[in-house]
């Protein structure tokens, strides 16, 4: 039995996929060649969704493999009965990174803690990043990747299902304009649009935030097309990497994704 030739709908087969080469192809081999992923590491992602970037870990060797997402129903329902069921030893569980308490068991337990498309979303990434650095054992990595808020789709617009929500860079409009552009779109994602041009989240906020949470940087990138759209769009689209020439101006702020490799101190 494989997800593909499981009972699900069809997106869920198609998230689990991007999610699972996203790890396979990008993320498992960058930390490799940093040398921080151990042979039989513990990982932990948080915003994990239907969890195919930790099924991935689980078959490069980890031994101990920690979902969580603000989504209970999601893990209930799609999750954790896929990979109960395929076998994989992975727990799933709601848990909020900045507001909900951090289990004893889960303190000091993990080599590695994964940080995918989610910290553009929290209010105060400092806070969740403290509460990331208990999680991890000493000399462990959490990886950062997200879309800066000032990118051409940084303010979430495509959510919007409207022809002006396809625009890149239309969330930069002057905030009054661009409320009214939210208005006009799906009533669902009107106040997670707002949060996000609240927070807009950049590197350099989510730098010192880890500096603060007492993170070392071991690596950023860069990228003007991000290595998951191959597997988002299911189409052979180039890696486009920009990290060798991010110290111009404005190649930092209008990338598409930045990564971060973070390390507590051993």
């Amino acid at each position: 039995m494989t997800v593909e030739a499981m009972d699900l709908h069809e997106r869920t087969k198609r998230n689990i996929r991007m999610q699972y080469r996203l790890a396979e192809h990008t993320l498992i081999p960058w930390l490799e060649d940093l040398a921080v992923l151990p042979k039989h590491p513990a990982v932990c992602e948080i915003g994990c969704a239907e969890g195919g970037v930790l099924a991935a870990f689980v078959d490069h060797g980890a031994i101990n493999a920690l979902g969580t997402d603000i989504q209970g129903p999601l893990l209930d329902i799609i999750s954790q009965p896929i990979w109960s069921g395929l076998s994989y030893d992975i727990t799933f569980t709601h848990h909020d990174v900045i507001y909900d308490d951090v289990p004893p068991s889960w303190q000091h337990a993990f080599d590695v803690v994964l940080l995918r498309d989610v910290i553009e979303h929290l209010d105060d990434a400092g806070v969740a990043l403290k509460n990331i650095a208990r999680l991890l054992k000493p000399g462990g990595v959490v990886v950062v990747t997200f879309p800066p808020y000032t990118s051409p789709f940084g303010g979430h617009q495509q959510l919007l299902g409207t022809k002006l929500g396809s625009l890149p860079f239309i969330h930069l409009l002057p905030w009054p304009l661009f409320r009214r552009v939210i208005s006009a779109g799906d009533p669902v994602n009107h106040e997670e649009l707002e949060r996000l041009h609240s927070i807009r989240c950049s590197a350099d906020k989510v730098t010192s935030a880890a500096r603060r949470a007492g993170l070392n940087i071991v690596d950023e990138r860069y990228f003007a097309l991000r290595p998951v759209f191959r597997w988002k769009y299911q189409r052979n689209i180039p890696v486009f990497e920009v990290s060798k020439i991010r110290r111009f101006p404005l190649v930092k702020p209008l990338a598409m994704e930045v990564a971060f490799v973070l390390q507590l101190p051993a």
